[in-house]
């Protein structure tokens, strides 16, 4: 049995295990984007807290954290992980994408360690059927098909899809995945088009969005900030008063003050993996997260802080810190704590969790949450 109470800003944690300490540490290997084009999104500072706050509770065995900055290159990830593989972890990471995670999970087979991602959403890693992958997000299908619901119920009829293969099926086919959402809810896409990320000038995409007939009244886009804020307001400043739609990447607390418009940021929602900004449990997390000094940001740190959690509840339900005995127990029926959501389960797919989807909008310049629900119809990605 587990339980989570918080009181005020801090969070103690109550796990109802045996008293007896297991004998061995935990140790989890983050070979984490400190630097780079992915730092926005790295999980460490909240993985951090949550093991302090574990260590400091003294139940189970002690979390040994290893951190090294992949300065965002998958290779050097591969490179790093080994490393912690030596020093005898359990789980290691790396960049939450196929080209960095598939070479790790391949050499992580032959100690049982545990690739677990908490920010990987590709779908690529679940296809791949590694049997020692566990992954922190839900697959972007499943992400697509919240938004797509959402879309619909704001009112878009017709959208076009942006799409860029610079991040994998994660740039490239969660927008179709959206349109096929979409259609399926009586939407249509009147157009496909091409961007690269780290794209500064959209007006090549704003030209030809402007030509089509019917016109778009939203536009759908998987990509990271700065881009996705300068492509709204270059949007905005073009005359498009429709819905800017987009996933996880927009997730990052910059993208308020990269808009800095509340009229247009009540055109903008996005899917993600919990609630921030809007006073909840994830929020209530991180301020004690930065009131004892952890640089935490948002909604990935609270991803980070989830790998940690059921980790740990997981070597504490198997009474052992074996890698495979973790990995059974981090796949068994009840599920373990999470900070994204009450219990994270993956007994039904093994390798993805199953969980809402929070869908995110603004009022006055504030986050709001327009749904958080499984969704009802998701595209066939198997």
């Amino acid at each position: 049995m587990k339980t989570m109470k918080h009181t005020g800003l801090g969070l103690a944690l109550t796990l109802a295990f045996p008293a007896a300490a297991l004998a061995d540490d935990l140790r989890i290997g983050i070979a984490a984007s400190l630097t780079g084009a992915y730092a926005p999104y790295a999980e460490v500072e909240g993985a951090r807290c949550m093991a302090d706050t574990l260590n400091a509770a003294g139940k189970g065995p002690k979390i040994e954290l290893m951190v090294e900055d992949t300065r965002s290159d998958p290779q050097l990830s591969v490179t790093i992980a080994q490393k912690f593989l030596d020093r005898g972890a359990q789980v290691v990471t790396g960049i939450p994408f196929p080209d960095s995670l598939i070479p790790i999970a391949q050499v992580a087979q032959a100690s049982g360690a545990t690739v677990f991602s908490a920010p990987n959403t590709q779908v690529e890693m679940q296809m791949a059927g590694f049997e020692n992958f566990i992954a922190g997000a839900v697959p972007d299908p499943v992400n697509a098909a919240a938004t797509a619901e959402a879309a619909w119920a704001a009112g878009a009829r017709n959208v076009v899809l942006l799409k860029s293969a610079d991040a994998g099926s994660w740039s490239d086919m969660l927008p179709e995945w959206f349109g096929q959402s979409f259609e399926h809810h009586g939407g249509k896409v009147v157009g496909r088009l091409s961007h690269s990320i780290g794209t500064s000038d959209w007006s090549p995409q704003i030209a030809q969005i402007r030509a089509m007939d019917p016109a778009p009244d939203a536009v759908m886009i998987s990509s990271v900030l700065p881009d996705v804020g300068i492509l709204i307001r270059q949007l905005r400043a073009n005359g498009f008063d429709g819905l800017v739609i987009g996933s996880d990447g927009f997730d990052d607390p910059s993208l308020e003050g990269a808009v800095d418009d509340a009229a247009t940021l009540e055109k903008v929602i996005f899917a993600t993996h919990g609630p921030t900004g809007t006073g909840g449990r994830i929020d209530e997390f991180l301020a004690d997260c930065k009131a004892r000094g952890f640089a935490v940001q948002g909604i990935f740190d609270a991803l980070g802080a989830d790998m940690v959690l059921e980790t740990h509840a997981a070597a504490m339900h198997a009474g052992s810190v074996d890698p495979v005995a973790i990995r059974e127990a981090l796949r068994a029926e009840g599920g373990n704590p999470g900070i994204t959501a009450e219990v994270i389960s993956y007994a039904e797919n093994g390798g993805a969790p199953v969980k809402t989807v929070p869908v995110i909008g603004f009022r006055d310049g504030k986050r709001v949450v327009l749904q958080d629900s499984i969704p009802t119809f998701v595209p066939d990605w198997r």
